[in-house]
């Protein structure tokens, strides 16, 4: 019985990470370094994330502009000068 439960929880561990990854981007599909990022649809499921913004409000012109996107954390930003773990 502890051998299924243990079973069980891993295999929902597990689970729970693959989704978890799943819906960062990818690199490739992000470009610039800075905090925010302003996320655009480009059509067929397609998003691009472009990080060049320091703070929501920069970002938030581009989206009132017609874009269809949202800005969001950039999910590869670290704070400047911080070390790698």
């Amino acid at each position: 019985m502890k051998i299924i439960i243990l079973r069980l929880t891993f295999v929902t561990g597990a689970l729970a990470a693959a989704l978890a990854l799943a819906t960062m981007p990818s690199r490739a599909a992000t470009w610039g370094h800075a905090k925010w990022c302003v996320v655009a649809d480009e059509g067929a499921g397609n998003l691009s994330w472009e990080c060049v913004y320091d703070t929501a409000e920069e970002c938030q012109p581009f989206i009132v502009a017609g874009n269809r996107g949202f800005c969001a954390l950039n999910p590869y930003w670290k704070v400047p000068n911080q070390p790698d773990y």
